[in-house]
């Protein structure tokens, strides 16, 4: 498969390094802007030439060539333009979370791509972790019984908030919303909300209840906690799964709880992860999806921006 990334700053540069372990994968071309501005324009033109990439700002040259499928990792404000003009040229697309600014955006590049009758998957890459997919493992095999509730953590202390285009709530808080649909499915009801801006005029920190039937979820999303923290528990009848920490930054450890009568001292078994995964399989799933033509998640995207705008939406009435 030929592949274009359009957009090599922080997120591109890690796919690029991800998709280059696939050797049945060449990424032909890295598009970035004509003038190299700032540092992350510099990443894209140095990974092009490490992995023989072709580096131009030529957007219609590259998409008007053989190459079957793009990575789209510019800014969200972008999304809407460029995704169009890649969906329209039938090339598949992984494009970064969130889908577009709001569900105007997500809702038409998704049809787009329908129409098009090519793949779209936006970029969840946590549902790709090992620990992650430990715990969905765990889940579907029912070692909890009857799941009661979920709490999560995911706070970033080391994002430059002033940079950041979309906030705390569309960035990491997507990722956390995400994974709650992952494990429970969508179709679920908001029933509070608390969101801060402190020290940036978009969100940096907030506060969900979500409900799903039953099963009650907690997530705390953070640019403003000064720390790199990520805190996943699921708890129900027979147990309960933690995920602490993600292999970014350090060692993860997925703990299952047994629940042993009377409650208190549980069976405990462990398991540890050292090495980021969730990128290249990321990757492997997108590839696998466009070359058995089975499209798999493709209103993800749009799932999470309606949500999203829901949650903005029921916070503005609350200020």
């Amino acid at each position: 498969m030929k592949i274009a990334i359009i957009g090599c700053g922080n997120i591109g540069s890690k796919r690029a390094l991800s998709i280059v372990k696939d050797k049945s994968c060449k990424i032909k071309y890295i598009v970035g802007r004509k003038k190299l501005k700032k540092k992350s324009d510099h990443i894209g033109k140095k990974i092009a030439k490490k992995l023989g990439a072709i580096y131009t700002n030529n957007r219609r040259l590259v998409l008007s060539s053989d190459i079957e499928s793009v990575i789209l990792s510019t800014q969200p404000d972008s999304f809407k333009k460029i995704g169009s003009e890649i969906l329209k040229s039938k090339k598949h697309l992984l494009i970064e979370k969130p889908l577009g600014l709001n569900q105007v955006d997500a809702k038409f590049l998704t049809k787009l791509a329908k129409k098009n009758r090519v793949f779209l998957k936006t970029g969840f890459n946590l549902r790709f972790d090992e620990g992650i997919q430990k715990v969905k493992n765990l889940i579907d095999k029912k070692v909890l019984g009857k799941i009661y509730f979920m709490n999560l953590i995911y706070v970033n202390g080391s994002v430059k908030t002033n940079k950041n285009r979309v906030g705390a709530l569309s960035d990491i808080g997507s990722h956390s919303i995400n994974l709650f649909e992952y494990f429970f499915g969508e179709k679920y009801i908001v029933e509070n909300i608390q969101i801060q801006s402190n020290e940036y005029f978009k969100d940096d920190n907030g506060f969900l209840n979500l409900r799903k039937n039953k099963v009650i979820c907690s997530i705390h999303f953070s640019f403003v906690r000064w720390e790199n923290k990520f805190f996943l528990e699921i708890s129900g009848e027979k147990g309960s799964i933690t995920v602490d920490s993600l292999p970014k930054w350090g060692k993860q450890i997925v703990t299952f709880s047994k629940r042993v009568y009377p409650s208190g001292k549980p069976i405990k078994k462990i398991w540890t992860y050292n090495k980021e995964k969730s990128w290249f399989n990321e990757w492997i799933f997108f590839k696998n999806c466009v070359s058995r033509k089975k499209f798999k998640n493709i209103n993800e995207g749009l799932s999470s921006m309606k949500i999203i705008d829901k949650i903005k939406r029921l916070n503005k009435k609350n200020v």
